[in-house]
């Protein structure tokens, strides 16, 4: 997950960022946080691969509701949040589809149950974005985009819409969070996007043009799998 903070108090932005690693070690799921100190700069270098951004509101320049308001013509989609100390803007919060008003200060048990309702509205997103440090580059793309993972010894190999792309990491990794985004494993050496799955004939398939094998190890649980998403069931 890709999070944004904008807010002008360094010392609340620490304060967030503790609560941001304490919450992600308990969920052990992987983040990045990149923090802004004004809305200006923040939308002057936003990109898309955002998934949950959290606005102060008094800030010098542009405050945060007004930000909120341009991010909105830039981004429909993104989730949003208000951390601040001013409750009187609680209103113009909601008006930009914000999903929460919190004010500060925040303690962690609260911080805790507005991520847990910030995580269910990302993951209603039927294309959910991933981000990799690819070889050379930073590269952030659909779920959807990807054809199928391919393993090499301790790299990656996403096979996407755009091109090949290598990063260091390992199936085992990435598996459980593109499971429920209907990817199997065929063998220890593939990551499969069962959307692209175009044939099966014995222990060879067929992946968007590219013939790949099934292992026996893996051969029932990943029929399974295809079974399901061809049946709705997953």
């Amino acid at each position: 997950m890709k999070i944004a903070i904008v807010d002008d108090q360094f010392s609340d932005v620490i304060h967030l960022e503790k609560y941001f690693k304490k919450y992600f070690l308990e969920i052990k799921r992987d983040y990045q946080i990149e923090t802004f100190s004004d809305a200006t700069s923040f939308l002057t270098a936003y990109t898309p691969d955002f998934d949950f951004v959290i606005f102060d509101i008094d800030m010098p320049k542009l405050n945060g509701i007004d930000a909120a308001k341009q991010l909105r013509k830039i981004d429909p989609d993104i989730v949003l949040m208000f951390v601040t100390n001013m409750p009187q803007y609680a209103l113009d919060g909601y008006s930009v589809d914000a999903i929460d008003y919190v004010l500060k200060p925040l303690s962690y048990p609260d911080f805790r149950l507005k991520m847990q309702k910030a995580i269910r509205y990302i993951v209603q997103d039927q294309d959910p974005r991933i981000s990799i440090n690819a070889v050379n580059e930073y590269r952030c793309f659909h779920v959807s985009d990807i054809y199928y993972i391919e393993s090499q010894l301790h790299y990656l190999i996403y096979h996407t819409k755009n091109g090949d792309f290598k990063t260091r990491s390992t199936l085992n990794d990435i598996e459980a969070k593109l499971t429920p985004c209907h990817f199997a494993r065929c063998s220890v050496s593939y990551l499969i996007n069962l959307k692209y799955l175009e044939s099966i004939h014995g222990y060879n398939i067929l992946v968007h043009g590219t013939l790949l094998r099934i292992s026996r190890t893996k051969k029932n649980a990943f029929l399974s799998a295809f079974t399901k998403y061809m049946g709705g069931l997953s």
